[in-house]
């Protein structure tokens, strides 16, 4: 089947959405009498599957394969390696995408069978313009024909001699060649075209055939369902013999849409309402515009005339002196075009607004000829917050005399004065004015009189010297003076200062010298003076070198060393660096030293000193045991005595006894840390740390006595430490050497 023929069959089966394909047919009595298509051709739902991921194109159908899935009524050999034949494309339609696809055949291991597109056809939405192998496809078609298709699929290679034998002798009672039969075996698309007109082969009419067409019946329109549905009939042939069946709702069915550029609105003026309109039709299958209904009122569109202002102008009422708003009456149709049903009038809306009449914006017309200015002025209204212009400026009656002026009400004059330095003359200028509401406005420039006005030199606001013009070269000054002119006894100056004839010399003196050690020479710094000025004395140059001043040379006056600043130390010792320099003499009577080498550094002795810090002081003791002799405080003498027995006898002796016994130890500790410091703070050497240790003794016993019994009692060291002094530091120091 060539493309062109696929595009029809798709125009003719496929254009019906799936809703509307799904509407229930009204029952006749035709159908009632007579067998239905539904009923001579009984249509299954065949499932199928694309193999792969397939694209499918816009309005141009494009072949695809199919798997089947599922086919009513064939068991699973038949369709088994089976790849269904097809064609497929999608249109847009209000924003949906729609498949639409066709079955012309099946095939298996390179032997195919054709198929009537006419009798499997799918329609469907998609998400997106692809077949995915994940979702089926389901195609309503003739089960009986897609059985008998697969059947011979399968059977072809199982046809016995017998079936050849009767296809020969078939062919050769027809005369029809070899090649006739093997087409539709081998090309789906030329199995699937009938023959324009039959050969010389006698048609075997025992067997009826059947054939829908549309010729003869009409397209019914359904204005319930807006759908118009292309109705067809059943032909049957049988032994030459054609009946035909009444015309009934076939699968082509044309959408009823709406036309409102057809139709125009309608207009309510006392609802301030417009409806808009439309009439029914639809596109048939050549493409044409079918109108089904007249022009019918759309209730959904309804559309309020509002007042439209911006159109229209103002209308200016002086005798009331009032503005008065007019408006159009407009709507905004369908299209969202705006419609204007009533021209402009005075609008219901707004309301007037009074004329004021104003100056601003105006000027002031003068009329030097009548020595008078006339005031204009203008009309303005407010409307919907915004200040609007009735006319143009006019004269308003205001009237204003001209006044002819020299001098500002504050005594300036308001022109200046036209000088001729050359005469020697000056000519004053006036202004013509009005006076506005108290506010007095020029109208005129400056204009001169005829009448002069002589001019005369003098010093006054000249007479600074500082000002003046001093010339150094010519060692002489010049005076200054200004001219000016008197008007009403008082001057008006006509230029500023400038030289006079008037001339002063100079005088100077030497105030100092500006040395330049560089080059060994200095210039004499000078004071220029004049006197006799109103101001007196005045220094024209104080203490400066005047151009043309000569170099006078420094007076060499010797060598030696000179201490440069550079100080340095070697660990106590300090040194400073000196300068083998020439002196000069300045013609100030200063010197001057310029260095020529490097002299031998001076010795300035030791420049560190001793520092001795101390630690807090410690405390310890020693305690003398009972009895003890020889301790490191020394040891204490004590009396014991009493009549002691001589011998063992009776008789009895007095005895003295002195024991020279231990002291208790008391001790204070402090350490001593010496640094040597350096006058820079730097330390020299390492930190050495002594410790200076003070004691105390404290007697270990008690002397007691009783009568002429003497005897001694141990007791605890309870004496306290010694104090660490500045006697007993300075004589550790001493001790080790720190003096």
């Amino acid at each position: 089947m060539n493309k062109r023929t696929l595009w029809c069959l798709l125009l003719s089966s496929c254009l019906v959405s799936p809703a509307l394909a799904q509407l229930a047919e009204p029952t006749t009595a035709s159908s009632q009498a007579e067998p239905g298509i539904e009923e001579m051709v009984r249509k299954v739902n065949i499932v199928t599957r694309a193999k792969t991921r397939t694209a499918v194109s816009e309005n141009e159908p494009m072949a695809i394969d199919l798997g089947l899935v599922d086919v009513p009524g064939a068991p699973a050999k038949l369709t088994e390696g089976v790849t269904a034949k097809a064609y497929a494309r999608y249109v847009t339609f209000e924003d949906n995408l729609i498949a639409q696809l066709v079955l012309t055949g099946v095939e298996k291991d390179g032997k195919s069978e054709p198929l009537d597109s006419n009798d499997f056809v799918a329609q469907f939405n998609m998400e997106s313009p692809e077949l995915d192998p994940a979702s089926p496809v389901t195609i309503e078609g003739n089960q009986e024909t897609l059985l008998a298709a697969l059947q011979r699929l399968n059977n072809v290679e199982e046809e016995d001699d017998k079936d050849e034998k009767e296809t020969e002798s078939a062919e050769a009672d027809t005369g029809a060649s070899n090649t006739v039969g093997s087409n539709a075996s081998k090309n789906a698309d030329a199995a699937g075209y009938s023959t324009p007109s039959a050969l010389d082969v006698e048609e075997d009419t025992s067997t009826p055939t059947v054939r829908v067409t549309t010729e003869g019946c009409n397209i019914r329109v359904d204005l319930a369902q807006l759908v118009a549905v292309q109705q067809s009939r059943v032909e049957t042939t049988e032994d030459g013999n054609v009946s035909a069946g009444t015309c009934e709702d076939g699968a082509d069915r044309y959408p009823l849409d709406r036309s409102y550029s057809v139709c125009g609105d309608t207009i309510d003026m006392e609802t301030r309402q417009a409806t808009a309109q439309y009439l029914l039709y639809y596109t048939d299958g050549g493409g044409n515009r079918q109108e089904v209904t007249d022009c019918l009122k759309d209730e959904d569109k309804v559309f309020d005339i509002t007042e439209k202002t911006s159109a229209c102008s103002v209308y200016l009422d002086y005798n009331e002196m009032m503005a008065v708003p007019q408006a159009s009456l407009v709507y905004v149709n369908a299209s969202n075009n705006e419609v204007q049903v009533r021209s402009c009038e005075p609008s219901e809306e707004l309301a007037s607004v009074p004329l004021v009449s104003v100056t601003d914006g105006c000027s002031i017309r003068h009329d030097f000829a009548a020595s008078r200015s006339y005031q204009t002025g203008r009309h303005i209204y407010e409307l919907n917050g915004t200040t609007w212009q009735a006319d143009a400026c006019s004269d308003n009656g205001t009237e204003y005399p001209h006044e002819t002026v020299y001098k500002s009400a504050a005594g300036q004059e308001v022109c200046a004065p036209i000088i001729n330095q050359a005469a020697g003359t000056v000519t004053r200028q006036s202004r013509k004015q009005i006076v506005v509401n108290g506010v007095e406005q020029f109208i005129t420039e400056c204009k001169p009189d005829s009448a002069n006005i002589a001019i005369q030199s003098t010093i006054d606001g000249c007479d600074n010297p500082s000002l003046w013009n001093h010339d150094l070269a010519a060692g002489t000054s010049y005076g200054r003076e200004r001219f000016y002119y008197l008007l009403d006894g008082v001057p008006q100056y006509v230029t500023e200062c400038q030289d006079s004839e008037v001339a002063y010399p100079h005088h100077v003196e030497t105030t100092g010298w500006q040395n330049h050690d560089d080059q060994l020479f200095s210039y004499r710094l000078t004071t220029v003076y004049i006197e006799g000025t109103p101001k007196g004395r005045y220094n024209i140059k104080t203490s400066e070198v005047l151009p043309g001043e000569p170099q006078t040379a420094y007076v060499y006056d010797g060598q030696g060393p000179k201490a440069n600043g550079d100080i340095w130390y070697e660990d106590c010792t300090r040194f400073e660096g000196r300068d083998l320099v020439n002196t000069y003499k300045r013609p100030d009577g200063t010197t001057y030293g310029l260095k020529v080498d490097e002299a031998t550094p001076a010795n300035l002795g030791n420049v560190c000193s001793a520092v001795v810090s101390w630690a807090a002081p410690t405390y310890s003791s020693w305690t003398a045991p009972q009895n003890h002799s020889g301790g490191p405080c020394g040891n204490s003498s004590y009396t014991a005595g009493g009549y002691v027995n001589q011998g063992g006898g009776d008789g009895y002796s007095w005895v003295n006894n002195t024991v020279s016994l231990s002291n208790h130890c008391n001790y204070t500790s402090s350490v001593g840390t010496k640094i040597i410091k350096r006058e820079d703070g730097e330390i020299i050497g390492d930190a050495i740390e002594k410790t200076c240790t003070t004691s105390s003794a404290y007697g270990a016993y008690e002397q007691k006595r009783s009568g002429n019994q003497y005897w001694i009692n141990y007791r605890g060291n309870s004496g306290g430490s010694p104090a660490h002094t500045d006697a007993v530091k300075s004589s550790c120091m001493g001790s080790w050497g720190w003096w």
